[in-house]
């Protein structure tokens, strides 16, 4: 989508972006020529860590690690098929 976006922790935060007390959604839409740069670093930083990191957490979901029902079925599907352990787990069952 290519919008750049931030979760801020508490609308008091993010109400001194407004000059007010709370808020809960700020959207820019026209700035001053003198706060261009300002925005473009908030910009970068809120890439670095929000849009960029989401895709790099997507593309690593999982960690292959089974769980102890999930790892107790298999070995008893293993046993019942007559198989060895070590035999099902080269073979990734």
């Amino acid at each position: 989508m290519g919008v750049p976006y931030v979760i801020v922790k508490g609308k008091a935060r993010l109400g001194t972006v407004v000059h007010k007390k709370i808020a809960a959604v700020v959207a820019l839409q026209d700035v001053k020529s003198e706060d261009q740069r300002e925005l473009a670093t908030l910009v970068s930083a809120a890439k670095a860590n929000f849009s960029d990191k989401y895709e790099e957490h997507r593309r690593q979901w999982g960690g292959g690690i089974r769980g102890n029902k999930s790892t107790a079925k298999l070995r008893k599907r293993v046993k019942a098929s007559g198989q060895t352990v070590s035999a099902a787990a080269v073979t990734k069952l």
